[in-house]
């Protein structure tokens, strides 16, 4: 799948790829910021519980932990449903299928695009077994749904698992293509490259900002001057201390 003008093909390889320690992957998520106690607390919960995948190169106790894009996805599903007062037993399966699909949609979609529709779609349908738990877990399409939904459960519930997968993906590219300058496999990219947080381009030449109106086109171009000041802040922080914050395990 085609997910940046910057970066390569995302793969499900990739995607997997378990890489990114705690502060980006709430970023990515957006759970909230991994300093705070009450969203390291959540994250290491799931972690140690194997909610999400993540990995720790070394065995130490203080090793920090390191996560994939998927686990991005399946991070942001755990806080989601479990933020509505379902346990993370609950929550588990239906993460789980969600990271799944993200796989699926990537192997078979040629663009990122493609995932992005008008109205809710690629929908995950769930129901509530006698005994609490999340079972016949399925995809159901926005065209597809209907009262049959409620034919063998009165408790049925739907997660809007396409726009989770789509918000993720469209911001992996900035933290992906920072990775690749990092281990040599890019150059280092031009100031204007990438998305900004809400994924729309930086490029003051890209059609999206070049045709607006006078007044909105400087008011655009005064975003992105200070999006990109704020991004270079960051990174200049980040080359300073590279050390993973051993509190974020």
């Amino acid at each position: 799948m085609r997910i940046s003008a910057y970066t390569p093909k995302l793969t499900v390889a990739e995607a997997d790829r378990r890489w990114m320690p705690a502060l980006d992957i709430c970023e990515l998520a957006v759970i909230g910021d991994a300093d705070k106690p009450e969203v390291r607390r959540f994250l290491n919960n799931v972690s140690e519980k194997g909610h999400i995948p993540f990995e720790k190169p070394e065995k130490s106790k203080t090793s920090p932990k390191l996560y994939s894009c998927i686990s991005a996805i399946m991070l942001r599903v755990m806080r989601e449903i479990t933020a509505s007062g379902r346990p993370y037993e609950f929550a588990s399966p239906i993460a789980a299928y969600v990271g799944e699909l993200a796989r699926q949609l990537i192997t078979e979609c040629e663009k990122l695009d493609d995932i992005d529709t008008a109205e809710a779609d690629w929908l995950v349908l769930y129901e509530t077994s006698w005994n609490g738990q999340a079972e016949h877990i399925r995809t159901v399409r926005a065209s597809e749904l209907n009262s049959d939904i409620f034919s063998h459960h009165y408790d049925v519930g739907l997660f809007s698992a396409g726009a989770v997968i789509w918000n993720v993906l469209r911001n992996y590219p900035d933290y992906w293509a920072r990775d690749r300058v990092l281990r040599g496999l890019d150059r280092p990219a031009g100031r204007y490259d990438g998305c900004d947080l809400n994924g729309y381009p930086l490029d003051p030449g890209h059609s999206w900002n070049r045709d607006l109106p006078p007044l909105e086109r400087a008011k655009r171009l005064l975003e992105i001057e200070e999006y990109i000041a704020r991004r270079e802040a960051e990174q200049s922080e980040q080359a300073a201390d590279p050390a993973p914050n051993p509190t974020a395990k």
